[in-house]
Parts: structure tokens; sequence; C-alpha cells
């Protein structure tokens, strides 16, 4: 494994959001490495994660994982090059209607996460 990300989201109580340039990921070393996004799951047991319809992890460079697609195609770093990573997800509206005033205005102020979720990228062999 090449670098692991763990994405939380929070505050946001209904539709979809995408946070550009959220992470990067960078090739330090000598030579060409080449990776595959993975989406791993939730690693949070708030009780919340069922609310979070969508989530993924979107390069400059067109691949991405996701839940609904877990592993993208494999992309290729070049020693210094770095790519830029973007998080969008979709929470479900239900969540205003379903939680309790206190918990929602927890969620809303970011003191409770909706939930985390684990994406890796896995270097693959040549």
């Amino acid at each position: 494994m090449l670098r692991r990300f763990l994405v939380y989201v929070v505050k946001d109580v209904g539709g979809r959001a995408r946070y550009a340039k959220s992470a990067r990921l960078c090739n330090d070393g000598d030579g060409d490495v080449k990776f595959r996004l993975r989406y791993v799951g939730p690693f949070t047991k708030t009780g919340l994660e069922q609310y979070v319809k969508y989530i993924a992890l979107i390069a400059n460079n067109g691949i991405s994982a996701s839940n609904e697609s877990p592993e993208s195609a494999v992309s290729e770093l070049r020693p210094g090059e770095c790519v830029d990573l973007d998080v969008e997800y979709v929470v479900d509206g239900r969540i205003s209607e379903e939680l309790d005033f206190v918990k929602l205005k927890m969620v809303k102020d970011g003191k409770l996460s909706i939930g985390g979720f684990q994406f890796d990228a896995v270097a693959e062999e040549y």
C-alpha cells in the first residue's frame, strides 16, 4: 500500500458535496509507481454511516474509487509527479427528518461525524 486516506463526513446533512483538492498523492521515489485507488468502507461505528449514499475519492487524472465502484483503473506517477484528490459524497436528506434535535445539531456543528470512510492507494506490481 502507498497511502491510506481516512475521509470523515461532517456537517453536511443532505445533498451532494464536493471538496476539491482534499488530498494529494505524490511519488517521492526514484522510479515510476503504478497504483490504483480502492474504497475499503466505513471504519467508524456512529450508526449514521447508512445516510451516506455515495462517497468517492476522485483524482484529477480521471481515476476514482467509490462505494459504487470500489476499485479504480491503474494509473502511474513518475518521480516527482503528484495527483490531487477530490472527495465527493451524497448524504441522504432523511437524516434531517430521522435524527433527534440534539444529534442533528451535533452533526451540523461538526461535533459528531456522520461517518468515516477508508480509501487506499495501492501499489501495483510491474
